[in-house]
């Protein structure tokens, strides 16, 4: 069976943000940040606390939780660093790894870009979706990725409405937009719901199930 590419399919380039969209790293993310609390100085995050953040861009998490730019940029490091150290690895999201596979076959390019590190990536996708990938844009800033979209975008030789972004976090709504191309907010990730809404995302994705009928509405294979 060979597949060719779908001219039903709305996206010839769809590229993914990793935490929080194609893995689940919240509660990891959340447990690494307590174990960070005493030596950046604010206080363990309760259920409330939590559910409140979920609601905000960064820049004003960094406000709630007292740390400069600075201090913010070493934070991700320990985080990134202990994370590694004890060996997280946290699961794909039910239903991501056959997106991806059904979503090569049809001939969609794929990319991340992602704030995390590349070596982080390949472990927690593992190296045969991985390698799925044409594009991996790692290190990108935790206050926007705008300039990895581009510098995808620029190699991808395609126009912006070929392209959307899938993420779960605003400013992911912020760096697509600002590179002119569709985006898909996930629900399952960081922010939530309601916060995801105020940035206006051009589709609210609550199931993989949606995902995958936004993407690859039909396939069509020709032996």
């Amino acid at each position: 069976m060979v597949f060719l590419n779908n001219p039903t399919v709305p996206y010839q380039l769809v590229i993914f943000d990793v935490d929080g969209t194609l893995v689940n790293s919240f509660e990891q993310f959340v447990e690494l940040l307590n174990c960070f609390a005493s030596k950046y100085r604010y206080a363990p995050m309760h259920k409330d606390h939590i559910e409140h953040l979920r609601a905000l861009p960064p820049r004003q998490i960094r406000r709630e939780l007292n740390l400069s730019v600075f201090k913010t940029f070493r934070l991700m490091y320990d985080c990134k660093r202990e994370m590694r150290r004890r060996g997280l690895v946290p699961e794909l999201f039910e239903g991501i790894a056959d997106l991806l596979i059904q979503l090569k076959q049809q001939g969609v390019r794929l990319a991340i870009v992602t704030s995390n590190t590349a070596e982080n990536c390949r472990k927690y996708l593992g190296n045969e979706l991985f390698q799925l990938f044409d594009w991996v844009e790692t290190n990108a800033s935790i206050y926007g990725k705008a300039r990895q979209i581009k510098k995808i975008l620029q190699q991808a030789k395609l126009s912006p409405e070929q392209v959307i972004y899938i993420g779960d976090q605003i400013i992911d709504i912020q760096s697509a937009h600002q590179n002119g191309i569709a985006v898909a907010a996930v629900t399952w990730g960081f922010n939530n719901e309601s916060a995801l809404v105020k940035y206006e995302p051009h589709y609210l994705i609550r199931s993989i199930q949606q995902l995958g009928s936004l993407l690859l509405p039909e396939q069509i294979s020709i032996a």
